[in-house]
């Protein structure tokens, strides 16, 4: 990579999350109380925190975005409920027949076919513990997405993806194979009113999908990868690679900026949209793979 193309990438970055009021946290840490507890709390579900150590230390990470929520167990549910996913997310092929038939098993309440998508089971029983009905749906709706997504994925392998002719198709995969929606709901405690945060989601889910494709973006260019959201979006509309973090950046400042006026009414609300956006920026931080302290931020 050019020093110039560097250089771009930090310019564009910076005059992002100053938009966002988002000031670039340099010396961001663990909590090790939270980390001892997710472990112990883990180990208490039976999971092998040997081979999950990995995902169980990004959970814990993810769990910086969820700090202003009052219930701990809230935060601990969050982080365990990460590392699974993140697993699972690893080694899908491993469980891939297993997630074939998740929602079928789940339906008939039978065993799913491994532990550790029974351990995913459990925790799915215990979301109403945590948020309201409406909430709780939402974030199990994105779970089924999500390991949908992967059927898809491997049921379009090859594919040619048409970009004049689907334009939004990047769009939906992305929103497909993520799980923005369940992290952007679960920033909301649960004694909220759902008409004081229900409207913001759109942008929500937003930037949480598209402020991680751009703090991933300078590692991916590191590694030369094109297939990422940033790569495919300015294939399909013929433009640059950085043109499109520009525009990428621009649209998303403007979501949350659009959030932070829509929650004035509910302060508590935009407390929570705040802090899990500030959150999110340090977790990215906190993370050497995103290599985001090389571009001096």
């Amino acid at each position: 990579m050019s020093s110039t193309t560097k250089s771009q990438i930090r310019d564009i970055m910076a005059d992002y999350l100053k938009r966002c009021n988002i000031t670039y946290p340099r010396q961001v840490r663990l909590d090790e109380s939270l980390r001892a507890d997710c472990y112990a709390d883990a180990e208490r579900r039976g999971f092998d925190t040997k081979v999950i150590k990995k995902s169980l230390d990004i959970g814990i990470a993810a769990a910086i975005c969820y700090k202003h929520l009052d219930n701990y167990s809230t935060q601990i549910y969050i982080g365990v409920w990460t590392a699974l996913m993140v697993h699972i997310d690893d080694y899908y092929e491993t469980y891939f027949d297993g997630l074939k038939e998740f929602s079928q098993r789940l339906i008939r309440q039978q065993p799913q076919r491994y532990p550790v998508l029974d351990q995913l089971v459990t925790m799915i029983h215990e979301l109403p513990q945590h948020w309201g009905t409406v909430a709780a749906n939402l974030i199990l709706t994105t779970q089924m997405d999500f390991f949908t997504s992967t059927i898809i994925d491997s049921a379009i392998e090859g594919m040619e993806v048409k970009s004049s002719l689907a334009p939004d198709y990047p769009q939906f995969n992305r929103r497909m194979n993520g799980a923005s929606r369940a992290y952007a709901i679960m920033s909301f405690p649960p004694e909220l009113d759902i008409k004081s945060w229900i409207q913001v989601l759109p942008d929500y889910i937003h930037y949480v999908d598209h402020a991680n494709d751009m703090l991933s973006f300078y590692k991916e260019e590191l590694r030369g990868e094109t297939l990422n959201y940033i790569s495919l979006i300015a294939g399909s509309n013929g433009i640059a690679k950085l043109e499109a973090l520009k525009k990428l950046a621009n649209e998303t400042a403007e979501c949350y900026e659009r959030g932070c006026r829509l929650l004035e009414s509910c302060p508590k609300a935009l407390n929570a949209y705040r802090s899990f956006c500030v959150g999110y920026v340090e977790f990215h931080a906190l993370s050497v793979r995103y290599k985001l302290d090389q571009l001096d931020l």
